[in-house]
């Protein structure tokens, strides 16, 4: 203990090493990024491909399935979803927890490089860590002018060359995506009737501009000179027409002559709308470790920027759209609210209980050391401040003051007895050292199954974690160095020491006559131990994954009729939802809207509402459900919030049912019924078919007649490239100015109807014109709009929600027998089963069982290191069943006002309610053993632990709850993440407080006797060999 003395010794130096501490603390607070919530990374790698005007078929086909097929070799790899839409398609690759996903990558790139040949026009695959990126912001460009169309093409060199670059310079910004940006292309639009006419081949003049491009010829030395000779084949683009293609009874026939040579787009595939007014659509995103809200005021002044120096002039307005620091300043500031609000609760109840403002501040001081010692360790580890790291702060402000008030309530005892207030300060903080020492070591130990947790669930945790461990050890190391030191100069022994505490002696004392017996001793263990557990067994909430923290956003994804054109969308959709939100935006109508964006797409049909006032999302999202999206035409409409904490695309308590094979028409109509009855067991469940089952893209199919084909000299390559030349276009290479980069595309002109695609002439080595409908025969058939593959097979998925008052281990059980039904009645070959929530809830329970039986054996190892005594390690244990039911009991009580089950976060409360209880039995323990070493009797030691304890049990359990009271109390942005935590928590040390006292009484009076007993028989024994 000389370390006690030396602090004491060297009162300045002591203190100056809390204040460095505290001054690299503060300055931690103002150096780390604010975001919303810690880094979320799961074990995944996705691929993305892109190849345009190929259906999701033949996306399938050339490109995914082959893929998948040299993927599926790499070790340690679980499961591959694809899902694959006209144009392109999304691979994730998910690997187990713990993987090391760098190597992994390294794997997957290797495998790519053995697939196929990718098509000549298909873009390379983009392959990226982790899940798709998600925007730090959304921006939107919109026309002014009234009466604008949705063509921005001829503002998007604009928007390319002023806003992109000036958005990217912002800090911490790592990518810009224009995602309205339509690529320039050189257009080559060839008159197939000309071409025939003259005799010219579809294959001759692919090949006659396919030649034309530049070559080096390399190095050659003439003299003193060294020359670079190249051969530049490359036409500009007014050159094109001049390009000999073919003669023509010794006429040259230039390209001019059969082509019309011009500069054009993409084709445009969607549209977006601001608030009724056309859109141009930009994604924000930012470094992984980036401060939220620093980028996103560095955004808002950007745009102010933009506007004035490029944009209003002409007649553009750059919007922000969605603005993630909203959500993050309104989370972060009720966190720090409550994290304000309940130091001053505790410090306000402390003060009635000390009744002295000496005392107060004295231990008040542990506030400010611990928090900012919790925040420089967050920043040495590269953490963030976010909602959970400032949870853990604010769980941790009455926490802290345990250990002050346990040293500072020993240090006013020995005052009261009339021993020197410098004796006091020292021999009071050496006296209750092992047993805070014992109680920290525990509470900290507590944290070290979480802070190893892998996957999401320690990522998501590893924050909360630290910073309460790292408050409580600093409170500990507070309590014996600062405040003895700061107690020495600040108390006074007239003021301060106080007189007895007439309360807390009664109390005593009748905790002492309830359990003053063997008899009663004996009862109440029986009582509360068993009747805990009933408590826990009986009452505990069903399971579920994490907290739904809804942001006041509201998403509405749609399911549109198959084969509907943009256009007729844009018409028939599209205006009917603006011209149904308008009144709500303008004010006419009330909820009001503030904004809306709709945008339609290949990448996704969405509208996104928010709301004027955030209190007002369920009358809004009432609205939507029954007025604004009812009606339309062919079209389902899925309206929801999403949350806070998403792991999964489709949120943390969505389910998947996958009907895995291909289905026919017998099992399409088993995955219909399914879904009605889905609808009836679990009402109010939101539920998605993936992809729709009716999902059904007209097709226009041209099979070759191979007879006809053969006869005219052609094979079936040169027809398959006259159809796609005269349908989406042919791409024949690329052209680079030195600039700029562009596709150059051969196409026909646009067909109205299936007969004029089938008139379209080709000129054929043996049999002279032929046309595509002497070629070929046409079929109109139906195919999907969109595929999804699992594990190497085509798949269709049911996506359930449950409703917001059901826990998913109940929507669980609703769907088991579901599933079994589905799967007797399915064809053969088909097989049904859960992933999303179900996995993630299942992995929860297995990993919160190992983490609490973990916690339970450290716990006992530890403390029987520290007493040297299991017995007495057993019996500080047997006191926890009281708090976990006091933990179960908070959570019914909430459930009376709000649905509450119990998620991981609520688990993780009780894990560490665990560590915080123990403390109180550590206490009384410790004291009734330090008597009985200095020579009491047991029943005297008994009484005197419980009168020197109760008071500081009481002053530390009850300033920690009402610390934590704000957390369960207020409500607010992201509050529904920890409020179950506190809960249980809160409700755990209150029962603990109420019980604890009275179970340890009755406990060490009946092992004092077992001892006794024990001695007894051990004293006759001897006497009796004695005797012989």
């Amino acid at each position: 203990m000389n370390l006690f003395k030396l602090s004491h010794a060297n009162p300045v130096a002591t203190v100056v090493v809390f204040l460095i501490v505290g001054i690299m603390g503060a300055a931690a607070l103002v150096k780390l990024p604010v975001q919303l919530t810690p880094n979320l990374e799961r074990p995944q790698i996705t691929i993305l491909n892109f190849w345009r005007a190929a259906a999701p078929a033949e996306m399938e086909a050339e490109l995914v399935e082959p893929q998948e097929a040299v993927l599926e070799t790499i070790v340690g790899l679980e499961s591959i979803r694809s899902s694959v839409r006209a144009g392109m398609s999304i691979t994730t690759l998910e690997f187990a927890v713990g993987t090391e996903m760098q190597g992994k990558l390294m794997d997957v790139i290797n495998a790519m490089n053995q697939a196929p040949p990718r098509p000549r026009d298909a873009e390379e695959p983009m392959i990226s860590l982790g899940g798709l990126d998600q925007p730090l912001a959304t921006l939107l460009i919109r026309k002014t002018r009234e009466g604008s169309d949705g063509d921005f093409t001829a503002d998007q060199e604009l928007i390319r060359q002023t806003v992109a670059p000036a958005l990217r310079t912002i800090p911490g910004v790592t990518k810009v995506g224009l995602n309205s940006f339509r690529e320039p292309q050189l257009e080559i639009v060839f008159d197939p009737y000309r071409m025939a006419a003259l005799g010219l081949q579809l294959d001759s003049l692919l090949a006659r501009i396919q030649s034309a491009g530049d070559v080096s010829g390399g190095f050659a030395s003439v003299g003193r000179r060294e020359y670079t000779v190249r051969f530049a084949g490359q036409y500009v683009s007014d050159e094109w027409a001049q390009m000999i293609v073919a003669y023509n009874d010794g006429r040259p026939v230039r390209l001019g002559e059969v082509a019309e040579i011009r500069q054009g787009h993409e084709t445009l595939r969607g549209f977006a709308y601001r608030d009724g007014y056309p859109a141009f659509y930009i994604q924000l995103f930012a470094a992984t470790n980036a401060n939220t809200v620093d980028i996103m005021t560095a955004l808002k002044a950007r745009v102010a920027e933009v506007n004035e120096s490029h944009l209003l002039d002409n007649e553009l307005e750059l919007i922000l759209s969605f603005d993630s620091s909203e959500h993050i300043k309104r989370a972060v500031a009720l966190v720090q609210g409550n994290l304000g609000l309940g130091i001053a609760l505790a410090m306000g109840l402390l003060y009635l209980m000390l009744r002295g403002w000496r005392a107060t501040l004295l231990i008040a001081l542990t506030i400010p050391v611990s928090l900012l010692s919790a925040l420089l360790v967050l920043d040495l580890l590269g953490r963030s401040l976010n909602i959970i790291s400032l949870a853990g702060l604010a769980f941790s402000v009455g926490l802290v003051l345990d250990a002050a008030i346990v040293v500072q309530e020993n240090i006013v005892r020995l005052l009261q007895h009339g021993e020197s207030l410098k004796k006091a300060v020292v021999r009071g903080t050496v006296e209750v050292a092992p047993a805070l020492f014992a109680s920290t070591l525990t509470t900290v130990a507590i944290f070290t199954p979480i802070v190893f947790m892998e996957g999401v669930e320690g990522q998501l945790f590893f924050d909360l974690a630290v910073s309460m461990a790292v408050a409580v050890c600093a409170s500990m190391l507070a309590a014996f160095f600062l405040v003895p030191v700061i107690a020495g100069v600040f108390l006074k022994p007239d003021a301060d020491g106080g007189q007895p505490p007439r309360f807390w002696h009664r109390l005593a004392r009748r905790y002492l006559a309830v359990a003053g017996t063997d008899r009663r001793a004996l009862l109440w263990l029986l009582v509360l131990g068993p009747g805990a557990a009933a408590v826990i067994w009986a009452l505990t909430p069903d399971t579920d994954f994490l907290p739904e923290a809804k942001w006041e956003g509201i998403m509405t994804v749609f399911s549109v009729p198959p084969g509907a054109s943009y256009e007729t969308l844009e018409n028939e959709i599209g205006r009917t939802l603006m011209r149904r939100l308008e009144p709500y935006r303008n004010g006419e109508k009330t909820p009001a809207i503030r904004a809306y964006n709709l945008a339609m797409s290949e990448g996704g049909k969405i509208l996104f509402v928010y709301p004027e006032n955030p209190r007002e999302v369920q009358d809004m999202l009432h609205l939507l459900r029954t007025e604004i999206l009812a009606g339309l035409p062919d079209t389902r409409a899925f309206p929801f919030q999403s949350s806070l904490l998403s792991l999964n695309v489709g949120g943390n308590r969505s389910v998947y049912l996958n009907f895995n094979g291909e289905l026919d028409d017998a099992s399409r109509q088993v995955a219909a019924q399914t879904m009605q009855r889905i609808q009836s067991e679990i009402p109010g469940a939101g539920l998605r078919p993936l992809p729709s089952l009716n999902a059904a893209q007209p097709q226009l199919v041209l099979r070759p007649d191979d007879h006809a084909v053969a006869q005219a000299g052609l094979d079936r390559g040169q027809v398959a490239r006259m159809v796609r030349a005269a349908t989406g276009g042919l791409y024949v290479g690329e052209q680079f100015d030195g600039n700029q980069r562009q596709d150059i595309i051969l196409k026909a002109p646009r067909w109205a109807s299936p007969e004029q695609l089938q008139a379209v002439p080709m000129a054929t080595p043996l049999s002279g014109v032929q046309t595509l409908g002497q070629l070929t025969r046409a079929d109109r058939q139906a195919g999907p709009t969109q595929l999804r593959r699992y594990n190497g097979e085509r798949t269709f998925t049911l996506a359930i929600t449950p409703p917001s008052d059901m826990s998913l281990e109940t929507a669980l059980e609703k769907l088991e027998p579901i599933m079994a039904d589905a799967q007797a009645q399915v064809s053969p070959g088909i097989h049904l089963m859960l992933s999303g929530g179900s996995d993630d809830l299942a992995d929860t329970i297995d990993t919160m069982i190992w983490n609490f039986a973990f916690a339970v054996l450290v716990l006992f190892l530890l403390m029987t290191a520290l007493f040297r005594s299991a017995l007495d390690s057993a019996v500080v244990l047997a006191s926890m069943p009281m708090a976990l039911a006091g933990g179960v009991l908070g959570l019914r009580a909430l459930n009376l006002f709000a649905f509450q089950s119990l998620d991981l976060l609520t688990m993780i409360g009780f894990v560490i309610l665990m560590g915080l209880v123990v403390n109180n039995a550590i206490l009384l323990i410790d004291r009734a053993r330090r008597g009985r070493a200095g020579g009491l009797c047991a029943e005297e030691s008994v009484r005197m632990a419980v009168e020197t304890r109760v008071r500081p049990i009481y002053m530390s359990t009850l300033t920690s709850v009402v610390g934590m009271l704000p957390l369960v109390l207020v409500p607010g942005v992201g509050s529904e993440i920890y409020r179950g935590l506190a809960v249980v928590i809160v409700g755990g040390m209150l029962t603990s407080t109420l019980f604890t006292v009275v179970f340890m009484a009755s406990a060490l009076r009946l092992m004092a006797r077992l001892r006794e007993r024990r001695w007894a028989a051990d004293s006759d024994s001897e006497s009796a060999i004695q005797t012989s």
